[in-house]
């Protein structure tokens, strides 16, 4: 693992833990505590994981998840950049994960089956044309809803492997949202510092 980007993920999540100290109101107090109870997966954890499913997850994704095995239900960790907005959602447990996939994104259906060629046309060069895809891995949720941020292990030739995007259900699509988990998290750090948590409240 890049000594760099491991240190960059431990910096940008000390970041994170710290303006959300400054931020959290309310029942969020209680959810924050329990948050920084949580411990780190371990290595086998990980090569288990990879090797159930068949992918080397991101070198910034696993030093997060060394560091935080997901955020606790039902505290906001990110604050991710959506069209003129901020969306938060709770960071999934690798538990979590394996759970989740056992009953989303666990099988492939292109978005021919349920969209016209029109509609498909907006979406994101650098996404596979799918509404659901194997290779896709949810690891962040909108709490109480249908949405989910995924990794992407199957992007077009305009892509990168290990980009983060966005299902959002009712009307069902894709869409992209960061190369990296790295900026991902930069991300939050941005809207964060932009008061977006108030806003999301």
């Amino acid at each position: 693992m890049e000594v760099s980007k491991v240190s960059q993920i431990g910096e940008l999540h000390k970041k994170i833990e710290s303006l959300l100290a400054e931020k959290v109101v309310d029942d969020d107090i209680e959810y924050f505590e329990e948050y920084k109870k949580i411990t780190g997966i371990t290595d086998k954890q990980i090569d288990d994981f990879e090797r159930d499913f068949s992918i080397s997850l991101p070198t910034d994704f696993k030093a997060f998840y060394k560091l935080k095995d997901g955020s606790g239900y039902p505290l906001n960790l990110l604050y991710t950049s959506y069209k003129d907005s901020c969306i938060p959602f709770t960071l999934l447990s690798f538990d979590d994960i394996r759970d989740t996939k056992k009953f989303f994104c666990d099988r492939d259906n292109l978005m021919s089956e349920y969209y016209s060629d029109e509609e498909i046309s907006k979406l994101d060069s650098r996404i596979k044309p799918y509404l659901f895809n194997k290779r896709w891995f949810p690891f962040a949720q909108v709490v109480g809803g249908s949405l989910y941020l995924m990794l992407d292990f199957d992007p077009t030739e305009h892509g990168t492997v290990g980009q983060v995007i966005f299902y959002v259900h009712d009307p069902d699509f894709v869409y992209f949202i960061a190369p990296t988990f790295s900026d991902l998290l930069q991300d939050t750090i941005q809207n964060l510092e932009d008061d977006w948590y108030d806003e999301c409240r």
